[in-house]
């Protein structure tokens, strides 16, 4: 048998990141982040608690790694070519592509939810320590509310999060309470109410501060 190349040690550690952050998300949710341990975590994710501390330095990392996963997952959808500035076009396939990852996997959306909510969690998310990665992402949705003209632009902020998660939360729990028609309709009402179809001019730039970060997280 050959020997793995470079590339196929990656692939395989890519892979156990994967199932650790996959597990501890479940753990995290279901169980809570506080009640969950290492060894818990390495336990059902089949490997030794030493294996798992050369993939995190520890389990505030692993938490850390878990929203940053799905952070720059949404953002991936909201800026594809990564040119740091989101377009009426990019915001308007946002909400089509949304849609159906969340309709194709509601569980992973279910428990990041319920690990969201965690008191003890949210404090170690706004600590100032947190990823520069994820204050960069808040700041560029931040930028596109202002580029769009709204005449208050953390408002429209605070609504855009508060119906986003609503919904994708309520979605994530009862998907079969959903028709296929209503889900159109509220995706034409989301992009009716946050894609500014003729903006005036570029409004005054805001930057990220710890209030507006609590709403995008």
């Amino acid at each position: 048998m050959a020997p793995r190349t470079a590339r196929q040690y990656e692939e395989i550690r890519e892979e156990k990141k994967k199932l650790i952050m996959e597990v501890a998300l479940e753990l995290f949710a279901n169980d809570g982040y506080h009640s969950t341990s290492i060894s818990k975590i390495a336990k059902k994710a089949q490997m030794s608690k030493g294996l798992m501390y050369n993939y995190f330095d520890s389990k505030e990392d692993l938490l850390s790694s878990i929203f940053d996963n799905i952070m720059n997952r949404i953002m991936d959808m909201l800026d594809p070519n990564h040119d740091e500035e989101i377009t009426k076009k990019e915001a308007e396939n946002f909400f089509d592509r949304f849609f159906d990852v969340l309709i194709h996997n509601p569980q992973e959306w279910k428990l990041f939810y319920q690990l969201s909510v965690q008191q003890d969690v949210m404090n170690l998310l706004m600590k100032e320590t947190m990823n520069s990665r994820v204050q960069d992402n808040q700041q560029l949705i931040l930028n596109y509310f202002t580029k769009q003209n709204f005449k208050d632009p953390e408002l429209a902020i605070v609504l855009f999060s508060s119906i986003f998660k609503g919904f994708t939360l309520m979605y994530a729990f009862a998907p079969e309470m959903f028709s296929e028609e209503l889900l159109q309709k509220l995706k034409k009402k989301m992009k009716e109410l946050f894609i500014n179809k003729n903006p005036e001019k570029k409004g005054k730039s805001i930057e990220i501060d710890e209030k507006l970060a609590y709403y995008l997280l």
